[in-house]
């Protein structure tokens, strides 16, 4: 197998292969555009082909990631992307390629880190080059909504409580609009973000102020004829009256439309525009032809609030295997894994 580095002018065609064989979770993070957003951020990205035979077999984004004492490893969100035309039981060869690769490009490093959309490690897997971590970076579980169907019958599969909700907001005159960004909407979006951490006893599951400008910065906006072999951004917001209540990010590729991050003042929560949020951007996705509306990471025992109110929505749970890490550095592997058990503790 030959990996080659993909120039600045093949984006269309890096984002086409992305775009066709990756499952309805997680795609946006091996987009182009995603790793545009990684360097924004200050990161190294380099974005590269797979080939077998001349065919390209699979497509990686690897994000470049400091640690303490000048020492770094590679991350690849959610990949590689695969082709469907290759085995699940194929998949190691893919991996050892990549391996291989990396230890000859990159032997400065500590690991590579590999997330790819695998529901079953193969056996014999955990050897001195691999490691699976006891822990995951980006969510296990997902719940996506299929949109294949009428929005009353989307509707209708719904939580008798989550129609409910939806009518209530109706009632209570809650008004969503997509709206363009700007830098006022942005101080409404961190106010509403510090409500909601208070609101949950001062536990903090945003970034930074940083990264958010940054998003928006390198995400083209959401358009009213998007191709969706690009990532874009839709921000919705939930007004009551005239005062804004909550805000939603959504991203739209390929088939899914993802919701990334969103808040809400806590003096609006009873008007139920969280869930009339999360209604209109399906239906957005719907009119847009997209096929699921990916509402996010579920977990009963990390999340077990925020997840029981995502199940009933009806969707279909997603599972994946989480990190796949190759060994580069071994010795300094084991320090690395040893130093972050010390933090966590």
């Amino acid at each position: 197998m030959e990996i080659i580095s993909v120039p600045a002018n093949a984006k269309t065609a890096y984002n086409r292969f992305v775009h066709q064989h990756y499952p309805p979770v997680g795609a946006f993070m091996q987009t182009w555009e995603w790793g545009a957003f990684q360097e924004a951020l200050g990161r190294k990205v380099g974005r590269y082909f797979l080939k077998r035979n001349g065919e390209t077999v699979a497509a990686f984004t690897l994000v470049h990631h400091a640690l303490p004492l000048g020492l770094s490893y590679i991350y690849a969100p959610r990949g590689p992307v695969i082709s469907h035309a290759v085995k699940e039981q194929e998949y190691f060869d893919i991996f050892d390629s990549i391996g291989r690769w990396v230890r000859e490009k990159f032997p400065e490093l500590i690991f590579i880190r590999l997330e790819p959309p695998a529901r079953s490690f193969m056996d014999g897997i955990e050897t001195d080059k691999f490691s699976i971590p006891p822990y995951y970076i980006q969510p296990r579980f997902n719940l996506a909504i299929p949109l294949h169907m009428t929005e009353e019958e989307i509707m209708a599969s719904f939580h008798s409580s989550t129609r409910s909700n939806i009518r209530r907001a109706e009632k209570r005159e809650v008004q969503v609009k997509i709206v363009p960004s700007s830098e006022k909407l942005f101080d409404q979006f961190l106010a509403m973000t510090r409500d909601t951490i208070q609101r949950n006893s001062g536990k903090n599951a945003y970034p930074t102020p940083t990264y958010f400008k940054a998003l928006f910065e390198t995400i083209p906006i959401l358009g009213k004829t998007d191709d969706h072999r690009k990532l874009s951004i839709g921000t919705f917001c939930g007004y009551k009256g005239d005062e804004p209540a909550a805000i939603h990010f959504v991203l739209f590729f390929g088939d899914t439309a993802t919701y990334l991050y969103g808040a809400t003042y806590s003096r609006y929560l009873n008007s139920k525009v969280t869930t009339r949020l999360h209604w209109e951007a399906i239906r957005e996705a719907k009119r847009r032809g997209m096929k699921y509306y990916d509402i996010g990471g579920i977990d009963e025992v990390r999340w077990p609030t925020l997840t029981a109110f995502k199940r009933q929505f009806k969707g279909e749970e997603f599972s994946y295997v989480g990190n796949i890490d190759i060994l580069i550095r071994p010795r300094m592997y084991g320090f690395y894994n040893l130093i972050r058990r010390f933090q966590k503790t």
